[in-house]
């Protein structure tokens, strides 16, 4: 046994800055690989390329602000299963992520309201906010959070592009908060 301690993923790509392409080609496989595939190519497509974050994670931005997360297995942040990858899409629970998730099919609903059902409050806006979508109430959930969707199929790629764009159009326009404190007299 060696006394030499591993070195971590983390430093390992840090030092080498993996491009995402490389790193899916190595991790992914059939269906999975394909759809990551496509995602890649859509976000090039949009002038939003992603850029390592950490260990097994690229973080894609617009204008500056960020539009959402990749992960493949190894980050520490979310566990996923060996050839498996991870979207995580920032949103905004407002009007318009409302009539986006109204006009999608129910599978995608009960996607996005299990979300919600897990998603809790941050410290910047304890104690939550409550939100209505999907014709249901959500109590004290995050008000800036995003939306967590493991190997995106054809049932999901759709959504998740849409959704995207609606972060993307939001930056554009000026409709994403310059950060994400809550001020006080907004909190419930």
């Amino acid at each position: 046994m060696s006394d030499k301690p591993r070195e971590s993923l983390h430093k390992k790509q840090k030092n080498a800055r993996p491009k995402i392409e490389d790193a899916i080609a190595e991790s992914l496989s059939g269906d999975a690989l394909k759809s990551a595939m496509e995602f890649i190519a859509y976000l090039a497509q949009n002038k939003m390329k992603p850029a390592w974050a950490s260990a097994s994670s690229w973080k894609v931005s617009y204008k500056g602000k960020s539009v959402c997360y990749i992960r493949l297995p190894g980050t520490a942040w979310y566990q996923l299963e060996a050839g498996s990858w991870l979207l995580s899409v920032f949103s905004q629970y407002d009007e318009h992520l409302r009539d986006l998730v109204m006009c999608e099919t129910e599978e995608i609903k009960v996607l996005v309201q299990k979300h919600i059902d897990n998603n809790v409050p941050c410290g910047g806006c304890m104690p939550g906010l409550d939100r209505r979508l999907v014709n249901s109430t959500f109590a004290n959930v995050c008000a800036c959070t995003s939306i967590n969707m493991v190997n995106p199929d054809e049932s999901v790629y759709d959504f998740a592009v849409k959704l995207v764009a609606l972060r993307r159009d939001a930056i554009a326009i000026g409709r994403v908060p310059k950060c994400s404190y809550v001020k006080p007299e907004d909190r419930i």
